[in-house]
């Protein structure tokens, strides 16, 4: 979820309740003030009826001079003086249903000694009529301005926060293999110029680190060349020595072995940080099924030393976009791979589509982890001999070219494949 969409819900929320707890606030004082007009309505005309009986010996019909109920009662004997106000429900003939009514009740004794009660009952239904139209209104209005509120903190926010997407966005296309700088642009607001220039010093370090790395690895990959060689050769001209016995000839080949194979690691660690900093950058479109041939072409004898039946089945041509040397490599690696990890008179099914190719192949299967079989050094117990960069090299380069690479063992088949 999206910083801004997730402070707008919380806003808009947030103002919901309070509109919410608002309106029930409202609405109770709205109730109060009309509830003590009401009351203060018929505590006059109370006032007015008493001044009626302390004055006269009868009393008018107060019903159709305030337009609601009244009943009023003389009594020949006094009476204590109580008085109440209430809401009651009962009947109202007008409506020919039962209704909400204000009641007050009045007891008292006159000027004339005489008890007399009084009950005044105004119905409410006008009140609450009234009451429920102006919190409609209010509550529209209340609407009105939540959204109106929520859409003018988005639009702010989303203009405030225009200079940040800016920086992310300048950030996911910055390259470090590329002599561009970083160059975020200045904005009027003072924290994203303090993070804009947090991240332009962090840039311009991680480039120094990483131009500094880069050099310290060609350095010692190129510079190991040279000693690896020099060893090889000496290796070579001790190992055609007559006078060397059966044991110095073993320790001898051992050492010669083991240089073998440095130089390999040495080639391999060197070519994946050519590619992990993106140093074959001249691409052009590849034909992979001229690329496989010609691979197999180069296998040809350890082929038939293991005699292994190839299988080729190009269903349609595969064409990319990359670098030639990386795509010689991957296929070298994938072939490669395959051979070794075969077994005597075995299989290789190569499956070619316009998408995805597979190379398939018969053998043990493997104890290793499937999930870490991309990883450096991670060799087969059935090949303890290889270096264990053949794989890391060709997840390096799937990577580099967004191609998506799988594995799996079925029915006594280890294929690999590479999807576009």
């Amino acid at each position: 979820m999206k910083l801004l969409t997730r402070t707008s819900r919380s806003y808009l929320l947030i103002s919901v309740g309070v509109f919410i707890l608002s309106g029930l606030i409202f609405f109770r004082m709205l109730h109060n003030i009309f509830e003590k007009q009401l009351d203060e309505t018929l505590f006059e005309e109370k006032l007015l009826i008493v001044q009626t009986i302390n004055d006269s010996d009868s009393v008018p019909d107060f019903r159709s001079v305030f337009g609601h109920m009244i009943d009023i009662t003389i009594l020949n004997t006094p009476r204590h003086k109580n008085e109440y106000i209430r809401d009651t429900l009962m009947y109202d003939s007008d409506q020919g249903a039962f209704a909400t009514f204000r009641h007050l009740f009045v007891e008292n004794t006159s000027d004339e000694n005489k008890g007399y009660t009084i009950n005044i009952y105004k119905p409410l239904r006008d009140s609450e009529k009234l009451i429920a139209e102006i919190v409609i209104a209010v509550a529209l209005v209340f609407i009105f301005l939540l959204f109106l509120l929520v859409w003018v903190n988005y639009f702010i926010a989303r203009r405030v926060w225009i200079p940040f997407y800016r920086t992310i966005n300048n950030l996911s296309h910055y390259e470090i293999n590329q002599e561009k700088p970083l160059n975020l642009p200045k904005t009027d607001i003072h924290e994203f110029n303090l993070l804009n220039q947090a991240l332009e010093k962090m840039s311009k370090k991680i480039r120094q680190d990483y131009l500094n790395l880069k050099e310290f690895n060609e350095n010692a990959a190129h510079e190991l060349l040279t000693p690896i060689a020099i060893i090889k050769s000496k290796l070579e001209l001790l190992i055609q020595r007559e006078d060397l016995d059966e044991q110095q000839l073993k320790l001898i080949s051992a050492v010669f072995d083991a240089t073998t194979r440095m130089s390999k690691l040495n080639q391999g660690l060197l070519l994946i940080s050519k590619i992990e900093n993106n140093q074959f950058s001249q691409t052009e479109n590849i034909n992979l099924e001229t690329i496989l041939d010609k691979t197999l072409e180069h296998f040809e004898e350890m082929i038939d030393h293991l005699e292994i039946v190839i299988s080729k089945k190009y269903h349609q041509p595969l064409l990319v976009n990359m670098n030639r040397t990386l795509a010689e490599i991957l296929v070298t690696n994938l072939i490669s791979n395959a051979i070794r990890h075969n077994i005597h008179g075995g299989t290789i099914e190569i499956s070619l589509n316009a998408d995805s190719f597979s190379i398939a192949n018969t053998g043990l299967p493997i104890k290793t982890d499937p999930a870490k079989l991309f990883e450096r050094f991670k060799k087969s117990e059935n090949n303890p001999d290889s270096v264990g960069l053949g794989l890391s090299i060709v997840q390096k380069i799937a990577l580099l070219y967004h191609m998506n690479i799988s594995y799996n063992y079925h029915d006594g088949y280890h294929k690999l494949k590479i999807s576009l």
